[in-house]
């Protein structure tokens, strides 16, 4: 298929499908490679002896610190550099790191994984989304990144279930190796078939603008009021969304007592319906109502999150698994439509010279505070609340792992399951009040959002004609 006359081929409806089609499948194999670690996390925690605090580490600050602060560099170099080389060297990276993993011996080896993993990951986000904005006006800009995140709920359904299962049949090292070999692929996929576009192609001018330092770009943006909120709206939904995430299986595989093959297979296909159907309505539906009225990319995520708060809680405090599991399903189709539209608002607010920058320090602050604090402060309240559940006992001494010593009674390996149940519970319940805070933002973001929004008009030269 040609491109129609005066159409640019980058922007061709062909080329722009395969380019959808190939973010998506590396976005699938970066969330799997975040998943898998939530499914595994169980039998991890017993065979090398860890506690919930641990395991909040490996999920939380263990992979976020680098993953976030790397970002910036990472986004500043995306704004200097071809993106989809960068994007190849990065995918490259954190699948071998993903193969690291499954080599750990202990918390110590398998945290220097997790970070490898996050130093890989860390130049994705950045790059992606500054390249789809090259591709896609400001109208669609999130819908086409609601496609690229439907690797969120892809990886997590291949993460949870091809996860799970392989840990069942072989072990969960063997889990780590099964995910880790197709990134190698993928990444040359994307070296051989990318190609990099002019950047400000999609407004119809390429930019004339170098790019900005980091101190011009953090005065620029701060600048604008609609950002601040849009950033702290992001974090704090963060914070409850990765802790939740993290903890949602160790939730239904102590509360329940489901085998683990069983709660990844079902509770991925849960993750995988009600994520999906999420992100396509959110980036879709709020990209269509924005349209009328641009207040709608913002009003839309403040109240998704008003309504997934409740939900979230009524799902956690059921004690019936599959009534938990119903509601659950319902929570992540309205939380996750959020997202796209988020990461297109910050774009939209910025020219085509700091796109890539502006989506790191997004994804910093967010990675850091949100993915980095969320699982592990919910992993210590685990910990807090099991011990009250337990007793006057030390229940990290008595429970290593959650469970009692092999020697020990059984009447103490069922109190010490039990306590680790109800701690978690309560710690996952009570962390679905940072969704309301997170709404709060959303508001006050609309109230400026209008005047601070990024227009071409004599910013840009070498106008390039664009048609459809």
């Amino acid at each position: 298929m040609s491109s129609p006359p005066g159409v640019h081929p980058l922007l061709a409806r062909r080329y722009k499908v395969w380019l959808i089609l190939v973010l998506l499948t590396v976005s699938t194999l970066n969330f799997s490679d975040r998943a898998v670690l939530a499914v595994l996390s169980q039998p991890i925690k017993e065979d090398l002896k860890l506690t919930d605090a641990d395991l909040g580490m490996l999920q939380g600050l263990g992979f976020a610190i680098l993953y976030s602060v790397l970002g910036v560099p990472l986004g500043w170099l995306a704004e200097r550099i071809n993106r989809k080389g960068l994007i190849a060297v990065c995918v490259a990276a954190w699948s071998f790191m993903s193969v690291a993993c499954g080599f750990a011996t202990n918390f110590a080896t398998l945290l220097l994984g997790r970070i490898g993993v996050g130093i890989g990951e860390a130049g994705f986000q950045p790059s992606v989304s500054s390249l789809l904005a090259d591709h896609f006006s400001a109208h669609r800009r999130a819908s086409a990144f609601a496609i690229v995140t439907l690797g969120s709920p892809f990886g997590f359904l291949v993460g949870q279930s091809l996860g799970g299962w392989v840990a069942a049949q072989w072990s969960w090292r063997t889990a780590f190796f099964a995910l880790g070999v197709p990134g190698l692929l993928s990444a040359l996929l994307v070296w051989l078939t990318l190609r990099e576009p002019p950047r400000g192609l999609a407004e119809g001018h390429v930019t004339s603008l170098n790019p900005p330092s980091l101190r011009v770009a953090f005065a620029e943006l701060w600048s604008k009021r609609t950002f601040r909120h849009l950033l702290v709206a992001f974090t704090v939904s963060g914070f409850a969304f990765n802790a939740t995430a993290q903890f949602v299986l160790p939730f239904y595989l102590r509360s329940f007592a489901l085998p683990l093959a069983v709660v990844g297979v079902v509770f991925g296909a849960v993750s995988f319906s009600s994520n999906s159907l999420g992100m396509l309505l959110g980036g879709f539906g709020f990209d269509r109502l924005s349209r009328r009225d641009a207040r709608w990319s913002v009003w839309g995520p403040a109240a998704a999150l008003a309504l997934a708060a409740p939900t979230y809680f009524a799902a956690f405090a059921s004690v019936h698994a599959w009534s938990s599991m119903a509601l659950i399903w319902l929570a992540n189709l309205v939380l996750i439509s959020f997202f796209a539209q988020s990461v297109a608002t910050a774009q939209n607010l910025v020219g085509p010279h700091m796109r890539a920058l502006t989506s790191a320090l997004l994804f910093m602050i967010a990675g850091l505070i949100g993915a980095g604090l969320g699982p592990t402060m919910v992993g210590i309240a685990s910990d807090h609340f099991g011990s009250s559940a337990f007793g006057a006992a030390n229940f990290i001494t008595m429970c290593p792992g959650g469970r009692a010593a092999a020697s020990a009674a059984g009447s103490l390996d069922v109190a010490c399951r039990a306590a680790s149940a109800q701690g978690l519970r309560y710690a996952l319940m009570a962390v679905q009040v940072f969704y309301l805070w997170a709404s709060i933002h959303y508001l006050l973001a609309a109230r400026t959002l209008r005047p601070d929004l990024y227009t071409p008009i004599a910013r840009t030269e070498a106008p390039v004609e664009v048609k459809g």
